[in-house]
């Protein structure tokens, strides 16, 4: 049904349609008639058109109303984000930009250069800072320097190194470690084809029970038995449990013997002390290895002569060495090359001999030494777990 059709009820409920096209009403003056309808319609639709025209500006209108406040609505935003934000501390106000130096001037000179770019192209942008490259470390450098046959390194027990200009007044090692020959970690020093050397271990009560005769047997010429120890803390001095048992039973495999004192001797009173339960335990027994003299500080912990200085300690191994000179033992002290370089002083110290701890395959100490203890990790049969090696330079048993 079109828009202007009706329904039009008469009085029989009936109904009809209205039409401006029904045949009803048709009379002679139709061309007139026809006319005007002609012409209304006209302006029907030319006010049609009109009011479209109109309506569809109106939108126009109202969506620019509408854009027109939007973006009054986005610059209002924007300045009050900008409000906002001048009110809050940016990076560059942070505390940390005053350890850098000049900052405010860099900033001032980068806005400068940014300016003079602007207003000319041609002029280039500030080169940026180049950090120097690393020197080369101190430790490379005294390698460089002092690796000149005039110093030797100690490695400390802190994992630090040390160059010490060698003492040329001090008898110097002699020995060519390519005649060394390993065979299963038993080493033996060779001159023309011929073994010079001698093997050895040295156990106290760590290694418990061990049979002798299996040691004697696996090659084993000499064993250094742990006679006693002083406390690293308590300093109290107690003979070593398993010393008479392993002095007599090394002694019946045939083995050449000779013993050590674990020392944390603070005096020379003490150093007495240890000398004589030393002399006291071995009197019965014949040593044909010497008698050492271990003082050392103590891993991970510390002792009772960590506090000393070099001269107190150089004092009270000499008390000790020579107590036991005089009770006819041939004395020796051990020690690495840390303790024997910078914690004793050797030239103040009685004639002894050297008993070498390391555990490296060429040892850097250049002076001499009779024994070297060049392993804690051996494995010999007749011993129950690891165990110290030590190669010795002298035969003691023909003095």
């Amino acid at each position: 049904m079109r828009e202007e059709d009706e329904f039009d009820f008469d009085d029989d409920n009936e109904y009809e349609y209205e039409d401006d096209y029904s045949e009803r009403g048709r009379s002679g003056g139709a061309p007139i008639i026809y006319m005007t309808l002609g012409v209304s319609l006209f302006i029907l639709i030319l006010l049609g058109a009109i009011i479209a025209s109109n309506n569809k500006n109106n939108k126009g209108s109202g969506n620019y109303a509408k854009y027109v406040a939007s973006k009054q609505n986005e610059q209002e935003t924007e300045e009050e984000s900008v409000s906002v934000n001048n009110s809050k501390r940016t990076a560059d106000d942070l505390d940390i930009w005053d350890m850098y130096k000049n900052k405010k001037d860099d900033s001032s000179q980068s806005a400068n250069a940014d300016n003079n770019e602007s207003e000319n192209n041609s002029k280039p942008l500030p080169s940026p800072v180049v950090s120097p490259l690393p020197t080369m470390s101190p430790g490379v450098e005294d390698d460089e320097k002092y690796n000149d046959g005039k110093h030797f390194k100690i490695e400390l027990k802190d994992g630090s190194s040390e160059w010490v200009t060698i003492d040329t007044t001090r008898e110097r090692n002699n020995y060519d470690f390519t005649k060394f020959i390993s065979n299963d970690g038993k080493l033996k020093y060779y001159n023309d084809g011929r073994a010079t050397s001698f093997l050895g271990i040295d156990v106290s009560r760590y290694q418990k029970d061990i049979d002798f005769n299996q040691v004697k047997n696996s090659g084993i010429d000499f064993v250094m038995i742990r006679v006693g120890a002083r406390g690293y803390q308590t300093g109290q001095v107690a003979l070593d449990e398993y010393f008479t048992q392993n002095i007599t039973r090394a002694k019946e495999a045939g083995l050449d013997v000779g013993v050590y004192f674990y020392s944390q001797a603070v005096n020379e009173a003490e150093a007495l002390e240890e000398a004589n339960l030393l002399i006291e335990a071995c009197k019965d027994y014949k040593l044909t290895y010497p008698v050492a003299f271990d003082m050392e500080l103590v891993d991970n912990d510390i002792s009772r002569v960590q506090s000393l200085s070099k001269d107190d300690r150089t004092v009270i191994t000499g008390t000790f060495l020579n107590r036991i000179t005089e009770a006819g033992y041939k004395p020796m002290i051990y020690g690495d090359e840390e303790w024997l370089v910078k914690r004793v002083d050797l030239k103040k110290l009685p004639v002894a001999g050297v008993w070498l701890a390391d555990e490296s395959e060429m040892p850097d100490y250049p002076y001499q030494f009779s024994l070297w203890q060049y392993s804690t990790n051996g494995n010999v049969f007749g011993v129950n777990g690891p165990v110290n090696m030590d190669v010795c330079f002298i035969d003691y048993s023909a003095q």
